[in-house]
């Protein structure tokens, strides 16, 4: 677990030019946990569209069959039509809703990540060219005209990225917490110098 700064002096950033601006790098691995946590930041449920479909369609059918079974049976047995009618009815209902309940559960999402997020080292590097993001053989960059925010938390440093998956640094890949505020004021820094750019480019 790695958290690096270079030129970590901040006090003068206004007067720094983008190429004399702080370089960042921090690694360290990411838990299941975390990886959970992070999931849930980013994703709007934790059942995927697909699932909630295919269970809207297949709980009818499954009521539409459980009342034929139904009523086909209470009619053999000679059961009054109004009570073959409303038992019919009534177990269709429940069978629909149980169905529905246990196909949404079957899908839940008990695990979260891919193998080589959870427990493999990641790499973040920063610098004027963007924001660099290794694990493994694949290195991602994302520019700073395509960040919109930087937030943080007690758990996560969230780097909102338009038209794209965020990326999300864990708050213990730091091991002070001053290096932590060093690496957000890094950040804005360079997000707000971006934004300034493509301000003046707009004029």
């Amino acid at each position: 677990m790695t958290a690096t700064l270079i030129q970590s002096d901040l006090a003068d950033a206004d007067a720094l030019t983008a190429s004399e601006l702080p370089t960042l790098r921090v690694g360290g691995t990411v838990s299941q946990k975390q990886m959970k946590k992070l999931a849930r930041r980013v994703r709007s449920g934790r059942v995927g569209p697909t699932s909630v479909y295919y269970a809207g369609v297949t709980a009818p059918a499954i009521a539409a069959g459980m009342s034929t079974i139904v009523s086909a049976s209470l009619e053999r047995a000679g059961v009054d039509p109004y009570w073959t009618l409303l038992s019919a009815s009534l177990v269709a209902a429940m069978a629909g809703i149980t169905w529905y309940l246990i196909f949404m559960r079957w899908s839940y999402r008990h695990s979260y990540g891919r193998t080589s997020e959870v427990g493999k080292h990641t790499d973040v590097e920063v610098d004027e060219a963007g924001i660099f993001w290794t694990r493994g053989h694949i290195r991602t960059r994302v520019a700073w005209d395509g960040i919109s925010d930087i937030t943080a938390d007690r758990n996560f440093i969230r780097v909102h990225v338009m038209d794209g998956d965020d990326v999300l640094i864990p708050t213990n890949w730091f091991e002070q917490r001053k290096d932590r505020k060093s690496a957000i004021a890094v950040l804005q820094e360079y997000r707000d110098r971006a934004s300034g750019d493509a301000t003046d480019i707009a004029a």
